[in-house]
């Protein structure tokens, strides 16, 4: 079968069924926290009312002790998702979309969604726990994904930390010591009696946010990465050839001291490429000149080194490649 016959080289739109298949986990991750969003302050859907009036309360969907207890055992997990307000969404929505396409490229889509879930869920407990034994308040509803995103921006911080945050010129470590300084610092005056009457005018999170990150840190800690002799996945990189067909993989060495994540591999093909590839495509121009120095690139300083358009151009070469 000639390669124009086979579908990724058709023109024209893909098949529905294969455009799910190709979105990544962080793209669900986001569409369902827009979704949601969208459906419950867009169309006042699934809202708890006033039952006299049936005037709009609050979302519905928030975790708290007292709704555990009536039995609502899906909060954990729903509140994950939904949001008390456009300024809460918009700011855990930015640090998602930096955060979390970073953590799925460094770590995996896998790993994302458990980490998501998982600092989520931790931060939900530790809030739920001081709320109910320090400061006396069952009732006290937790609502959001930014323990979750807290979660992430830790755990690529600990992996990359003296890469840049965008749009801001400090570091990845700077910016999640900041975000836990800030967070802990609101839960010292909370304890004590001394937040500002401003500020308790909206539920603080910062214990769920405190969770949350630890949990981040905790997971990319456990892989090796923050310490002396942390694995260092791209910095040493191998390319190899194979004769077996078109491929576009990414295997990164791993330091042999200590275990971390399983990664893609990467291998290109340069040559079976071109051996089906009779009429001069472009994609094979693709490879030679945008591809090549990339690979060139990664071997010699590092996946933290690629831009974002790099990056995009590895993304769109292995969608086109990897068949």
């Amino acid at each position: 079968m000639s390669i124009y016959d086979r579908d990724y080289m058709r023109s024209g739109p893909p098949p529905f069924g294969e455009w799910i298949r190709e979105r990544t986990a962080f793209q669900w991750l986001f569409a369902l926290n827009v979704m949601v969003f969208v459906l419950q302050w867009g169309f006042d859907f699934a809202w708890v009312r006033d039952a006299l009036t049936q005037a709009p309360l609050r979302p519905a969907g928030g975790i708290s002790v007292d709704e555990l207890a009536d039995g609502h055992f899906w909060t954990p997990f729903t509140h994950l998702f939904v949001h008390a307000g456009w300024w809460p969404f918009l700011g855990n929505m930015l640090l998602l979309w930096f955060a979390g396409r970073r953590v799925q490229a460094l770590y995996s889509g896998r790993s994302l969604v458990f980490l998501y879930c998982i600092a989520g869920l931790l931060g939900a407990a530790v809030q739920l726990a001081v709320s109910a034994y320090a400061l006396k308040n069952t009732g006290s509803l937790l609502m959001g994904a930014s323990a979750s995103v807290l979660g992430l921006v830790l755990a690529y911080a600990v992996a990359m930390p003296e890469e840049e945050v965008p749009l801001l010129v400090i570091s990845q470590r700077a910016f999640a010591r900041l975000l836990m300084a800030v967070n802990a610092g609101v839960a010292v005056l909370l304890l004590t009696g001394h937040l500002p009457e401003w500020a308790q005018l909206t539920d603080s999170n910062c214990f769920a946010h405190l969770g949350g990150g630890l949990a981040g840190w905790y997971y990319a800690r456990s892989l090796g990465y923050g310490r002396a002799q942390r694995p260092r996945p791209y910095l040493e990189f191998r390319e190899r050839e194979t004769v077996t067909g078109s491929s576009l993989r990414r295997r990164p060495q791993m330091a042999r001291t200590r275990p971390a994540a399983r990664r893609p591999d990467v291998d290109v093909d340069l040559e079976a490429v071109r051996r089906e590839n009779p009429q001069n495509d472009p994609l094979v121009d693709l490879m030679k000149d945008e591809v090549d120095p990339i690979l060139d690139k990664i071997n010699d300083h590092g996946m933290g080194s690629l831009t974002e358009d790099e990056r995009r151009t590895l993304e769109r070469a292995s969608r086109r490649f990897t068949k």
